[in-house]
This record gives structure tokens, C-alpha cells and sequence, in this order.
């Protein structure tokens, strides 16, 4: 079986497939379908790369509200944008941000 990261990982490099065959608005949706799926193909960060510090001043978490949730993805796109090389996929995370963002003033 698969993980996870792999399955949205190939969602991802299909969808990209197919765009390079289309132009126009169809290449653009395609592509943004792919610039989603790389946002779904996360790997979680090993315990063991935590400092003990960290995993020990770990307490009750508090549930996080929606406001800060969607800043939080905001920041997540804008990273995952600054570190890619295609610049359509950039500009698809960075719109997705900016989306987040318009939500998260919109929730407050």
C-alpha cells in the first residue's frame, strides 16, 4: 500500500500531465488541481527532530479558532510558493494565500 504522500504526490504529477497537453483556462485548472494535490502530499515531521524541550512543554492544546487556522494555511501556501520553481504553480499558491487570507478577515 501506498502512503498517503505518494498517492497525492502522483495525483499531482497526473494532473500536470494533462495540462501540458491543454491550453487556455483548461491548462490553468489542471494546474491549479496539481498545486492542490502538492499541498495534500505532506510528510508529518518525525517526533525525533523535535527538540525534548518541545515535545515535554507540550500541554492541553488549545483548539485552535478558524481565523487562525486560515492565517496559518496562508502562511503555509506563501512557503510552499517562495519554494518552487515553477512560476504558474507559484502564482496559483500565492492566489490560494491570498484566498485564505481574504477568508480568515472575512471569519473575524
Amino acid at each position: 500500500m501506498t502512503s498517503q504522500y505518494d498517492y497525492y504526490q502522483a495525483r499531482a504529477d497526473a494532473q500536470r500531465e494533462i495540462a501540458d497537453q491543454l491550453s487556455g483556462a483548461a491548462r490553468t485548472q489542471h494546474l491549479t488541481l496539481a498545486a492542490m494535490y502538492d499541498a495534500l502530499a505532506t510528510r508529518p515531521k518525525p517526533k525525533e527532530a523535535e527538540p525534548p524541550e518541545a515535545q515535554r512543554e507540550e500541554g492541553p492544546a488549545t483548539p485552535e479558532s478558524e481565523g487562525d487556522y486560515l492565517r496559518r494555511r496562508a502562511r503555509e501556501e506563501r512557503a510552499r510558493a517562495a519554494d518552487t520553481d515553477d512560476p504558474l504553480v507559484r502564482r496559483i499558491r500565492f492566489e490560494m494565500a491570498d484566498e485564505y487570507l481574504r477568508r480568515a478577515e472575512a471569519h473575524a
